[in-house]
């Protein structure tokens, strides 16, 4: 059977460079399978005509009036989702991920095809800096309330590497984009990382209400390596300690399965980092 194409969704800020090293390796996992939704943004240093024009990598990037930040960039994967169900283009299915992983194994268009929909489930815990934001957040509230979603049903997670069927994010969407509007995304003092709360909380309601086909047999694809706290200025992924190394590629590799996708993150914004050359090497040996 024919896969069905991916749309692949992430926002960016600085760096094209950095930008086309990740589709590249992108690129050679899926090949033709899948096209990049990028949106770009309007305070960052990146041309988003630039990453129109990367030979045969299918990329839509375009910046919008959604605000991102460090703290919370979905706003932009709000616009992207809505460039892509405007699109004539047919998709099968949609994929979200960051500007700072990259894959080490595996096709990804073949492995969304073959589990349809994967995602992480986590019970919230109140010791997560963000769970007071959360639970006081008046329009992640007011989408709970719509959804009939009690309290002790909020999922949360990391969300980068997670996918879905398209019919399920189109609705998905919808919803975001009704209660969460582009003055929130304005707003510092109401800002948390909200994917990781409404995204596996919206997505495991509508699967137990309406798509009990697409309840998920795995989770996101992104393994990502815990931070440390940076000194003020200084961006954590110039800290060597706290980004993917090859020994972190090989350990992961080992524990995983040989027929999944795998991807990582936080791989170093040096352009000739060893750790993201080794990847690359991994999909094309």
């Amino acid at each position: 059977m024919t896969n069905k194409r991916v749309a692949v969704l992430s926002c960016v800020s600085f760096n094209s460079q950095l930008v086309k090293r990740q589709l590249t390796n992108y690129q050679a996992s899926h090949g033709n399978q899948a096209k990049h939704f990028l949106h770009v943004a309007s305070d960052g240093d990146i041309d988003a005509q630039e990453l129109l024009s990367l030979g045969n990598i299918d990329v839509d990037a375009a910046t919008s009036s959604y605000r991102t930040s460090n703290l919370c960039n979905f706003g932009g994967q709000i616009a992207n989702s809505k460039r892509l169900l405007i699109s004539a283009e047919q998709f099968g299915y949609v994929y979200i991920h960051t500007d700072a992983d990259l894959i080490v194994q595996g096709n990804l268009a073949e492995y969304v095809n073959k589990h349809q929909c994967g995602f992480l489930k986590q019970r919230p815990s109140v010791n997560w800096p963000h769970y007071k934001k959360m639970m006081e957040d008046p329009y992640f509230s007011a989408l709970r309330d719509y959804l009939g979603i009690k309290p002790e049903e909020i999922i949360t997670g990391r969300q980068e590497g997670s996918f879905f069927p398209i019919e399920l994010w189109a609705e998905m969407s919808a919803l975001f984009e009704k209660f969460y509007h582009e003055e929130f995304f304005s707003n510092q003092a109401l800002l948390w990382p909200i994917e990781e709360g409404i995204v596996p909380t919206i997505a495991s309601k509508l699967i137990g209400n309406t798509y009990p086909d697409f309840a998920p047999k795995v989770k996101n694809i992104v393994v990502t390596k815990p931070l440390k706290p940076a000194p003020r200025g200084i961006n954590p992924r110039d800290i060597s300690e706290n980004c993917v190394n090859i020994e972190d590629i090989k350990q992961t590799l080992d524990i995983g399965s040989n027929d999944a996708c795998i991807a990582m993150k936080w791989f170093s914004r040096n352009l000739s980092d060893p750790a993201a050359k080794f990847a690359n090497e991994k999909l094309t040996p």
